[in-house]
């Protein structure tokens, strides 16, 4: 699967929160009306035309790897899914679920691989995703709200 980064000056204003009885992540506000969502372990990040604007799902956080990982540099920005996907289905970035950190002094959880570089892109508040030159998918950093009791 491909992606695509526009960088502006606007991104999707929500709030991220890990809700820990439910082990899940979600946005607020949510967007009702989707096109397809991609899937990044069991985490759905929701299209609207082409376009990534929310995320929710699960993800366990008794699975989480304590680590001292940076949120890489970033730029306010729009990601895109730039493959021609039908509508009404959901696809999995890749085969196997990504190994997942968490850095509990700056609050942001990794979703992927922490090491690899590429291009950063904020496309929700407190929301980066790591594109390669290939345009592939190197990990999804949030810091929601709170994070549960580690």
């Amino acid at each position: 699967m491909k992606f695509s980064i526009d960088y502006t000056i606007s991104i999707e204003q929500k709030k991220i929160t890990y809700n820990s009885k439910e082990c899940s992540f979600d946005t607020t506000p949510s967007v009702q009306w989707i096109n397809f969502d991609v899937v990044v372990n069991k985490i759905n990040l929701t299209v609207v035309g082409d376009k990534i604007v929310q995320l929710w799902g699960f993800c366990g956080y008794k699975e989480w790897i304590k680590s001292s990982y940076s949120v890489p540099q970033s730029k306010l920005g729009v990601l895109k899914v730039t493959d021609n996907l039908e509508g009404g289905f959901a696809y999995g970035v890749r085969n196997d679920d990504f190994p997942i950190y968490v850095n509990t002094q700056t609050g942001w959880v990794c979703i992927g691989d922490p090491e690899k570089k590429g291009n950063a892109v904020e496309f929700i508040t407190n929301c980066v995703a790591v594109i390669d030159d290939d345009m592939e998918f190197v990990s999804l950093w949030l810091k929601p709200e709170q994070l549960p009791d580690l």
